[in-house]
């Protein structure tokens, strides 16, 4: 049976999801900063388009996978 709907659980999925959507945008952000101002050298790596997506989906990745760690864990 599916639990009934509440304002509460839907308040709480929807934070979760903004959360997440602000978490892939920050890591985007935040290799094209490293791109921007070439720190440590990575604008050469980063430099190339499917490099920089490539590197960004898989930090994407990385940090779902934690995500579902810390909820099995929680749980």
């Amino acid at each position: 049976m599916v639990p009934e709907p509440t304002l509460e659980g839907f308040l709480r999925d929807l934070g979760l999801r903004i959360g997440a959507g602000i978490v892939v945008i920050g890591i985007f952000f935040g290799l094209g900063y490293l791109n921007r101002t070439d720190f440590f050298g990575l604008s050469d790596f980063l430099g190339n388009q499917s490099v920089f997506f490539g590197s960004a989906f898989l930090l994407v990745g990385i940090a779902s996978l934690g995500w579902m760690m810390i909820q099995r864990y929680r749980a």
